[in-house]
């Protein structure tokens, strides 16, 4: 199976790769669980093989975030957490896109806009990435930490005897055992969504009561005005992770947090060109990368036309 997965690796980096090379390929990955840990373990390798030369004066600078210090880590919320009397989880390092960088005991990955990619480690702990996402993995000190730098994860952590922490708009979120959470970046905090098992969320710049344990079942919203978590179900979880699915899932969300969704994972954006239809509530599923069958459907059911600016942009206005 290693040698498969490598062969494969090897041909979808070949310029001369067809679509049916590819197809083939995503046959092949999906027929098992353990051909798709394969390939990204055999990916990684090669990528790392490309290392010396990506460091290479003239050729490529070293990615910024890996040369980032990393900071000094607060003892008084290590206490706290479970996972430091020995409950933890090894972190998992994301998907590649165009290859991941390594500087040190540092590694980063990315996702491109409407991207969506898994890495598997030997332990079978991994990192789903977004669309437009990127993390940096440090090993040090018998943790593994993970810091999203942008964009949006899934953490699926399997049962190890190192810490998994995630970093995230200024806090640290520390998971028990085999904790699986969704973290999102935001334009001023992060939201986190516990699936499975159990974490701590340590804002650095807040207060001690702004402190948070959350278990299954809960999200929580951090940012300058302060934490607050509540309830959800399972279906809502589901619906905020459609995108493993490559979908966006709306449940009554307005006209201008669709667009805003579909922007995330499309070149070409959306945009709301008359204010009197932003309000409007929308359901139902979409493929990420559709945004024209979006806005088919969105004209067909609202009295709201479509027409293209100059920039290539879909502008959407109210029909008279």
């Amino acid at each position: 199976m290693r040698q498969a997965a490598a062969l494969w690796v090897v041909r979808l980096d070949d310029p001369s790769c067809s679509e049916a090379d590819r197809a083939a390929f995503e046959a092949w990955r999906g027929e098992s669980f353990e051909h798709e840990a394969a390939y990204e373990r055999e990916a990684v390798a090669w990528a790392r093989l490309d290392r010396a030369r990506a460091l290479r004066p003239g050729l490529q600078r070293p990615d910024a975030d890996l040369l980032a210090p990393a900071p000094k880590p607060r003892l008084t919320a290590l206490a706290r957490s479970p996972w430091a009397r020995g409950l933890a989880a090894s972190a998992a390092m994301a998907l590649i896109v165009a290859g991941s960088l390594s500087f040190g005991t540092s590694t980063a990955y990315a996702t491109a806009i409407g991207e969506r990619r898994v890495v598997v480690l030997d332990d079978n702990s991994r990192i789903e990435l977004n669309t437009n996402s990127k993390v940096v993995v440090r090993f040090k000190r018998g943790v593994r930490e993970v810091k999203l730098i942008k964009g949006e994860a899934l953490f699926d952590a399997a049962p190890d005897a190192r810490p998994f922490v995630v970093k995230a708009a200024n806090a640290v979120i520390a998971a028990d055992g085999s904790a699986q959470l969704a973290v999102r970046l935001g334009s001023d905090g992060a939201a986190v969504t516990v699936r499975k098992g159990a974490v701590d969320v340590d804002p650095v710049r807040a207060e001690a009561k702004d402190d948070m344990r959350l278990t299954a079942g809960v999200a929580a919203i951090y940012d300058s005005r302060g934490t607050r978590s509540r309830a959800v179900s399972e279906a809502e979880i589901d619906r905020s992770l459609a995108w493993r699915q490559g979908a966006i899932a709306l449940n009554g969300q307005s006209l201008a947090q669709a667009a805003a969704e579909f922007n995330r994972y499309n070149h070409r954006q959306i945009r709301i060109a008359d204010p009197s239809i932003a309000s409007l509530r929308l359901a139902g599923y979409f493929q990420t990368t559709e945004p024209t069958s979006f806005v088919s459907a969105v004209t067909s059911a609202f009295p709201v036309r479509a027409s293209q600016g100059e920039d290539g942009a879909i502008r959407l206005s109210r029909r008279s």
